[in-house]
């Protein structure tokens, strides 16, 4: 499974320490310290008064904290025990090529930053993995277009590997979301106001990857509305 991103995170580190965030153990990171939990703005927030008087409201995102904060951990998955590398948050700098490399090469246009983290089943011989990634956006039509434009391609012809197939994965909340499979791998890629998640797994099936799926959208609704996953 690739991730494409290992070489353009050098500068997240720093990114991650000045956000407040400690080290892992290799299982998971510790939680950083998070003023409200990481999120920046809100459904409702103001921002400012825009033609007319009216006042605009500014879609919930997330700083490089709420990225952290937004990830899965391995205690939220039952059915093993997963042990991975502390998660990366991508700065702005990055963000671009971060996206282009895990979304299909499209335009992700408007991308401000995003993270990245991996989890694999520990002590078995497949190669029972997780990937997820977080995209943050200045708008929810940002966000929206990237993710039809990741679909589009997802349906077009294939080459050596043959043709993904959609399937049906519920994503547990998701503003919008779809799923396709091939072989061994179940992607699901979904929206919730202006961030994008995509979550490749190999050797999981089709019903591990639902359940990965929906533990990400639960961790990530709850930091954009300004609450802590891990409290």
């Amino acid at each position: 499974m690739r991730t494409g991103v290992r070489g353009i995170v050098v500068a997240a580190a720093m990114v991650a320490a000045l956000a407040g965030c400690g080290g892992g153990d290799g299982t998971d990171p510790a939680g950083g310290a998070a003023g409200a939990a990481g999120a920046t703005g809100a459904p409702g927030a103001a921002d400012g008064a825009g033609a007319g008087g009216k006042e605009q409201s500014q879609p919930a995102s997330l700083d490089a904290t709420g990225l952290l904060k937004a990830l899965p951990v391995s205690a939220e998955f039952t059915d093993g025990t997963y042990t991975g590398g502390d998660p990366e948050v991508v700065p702005e700098a990055a963000a671009a090529k971060f996206c282009a490399d895990n979304l299909e090469g499209v335009d992700c246009a408007g991308v401000k930053s995003g993270s990245i983290k991996d989890l694999v089943l520990a002590g078995n011989s497949s190669d029972d993995q997780a990937t997820f990634t977080l995209y943050t956006f200045g708008t929810e039509a940002e966000a929206t277009a990237v993710l039809k434009a990741v679909e589009k391609k997802r349906q077009a012809p294939q080459g050596e590997g043959g043709p993904f197939t959609p399937v049906k994965v519920e994503s547990g909340g998701a503003d919008e979301s779809f799923a396709v499979e091939r072989d061994d791998y179940v992607g699901v890629y979904m929206r919730v106001g202006s961030v994008v998640s995509y979550v490749s797994t190999g050797d999981f099936g089709r019903e591990r990857a639902e359940r990965a799926a929906q533990v990400q959208i639960g961790r990530l609704k709850l930091v954009l509305g300004g609450g802590d996953p891990d409290a």
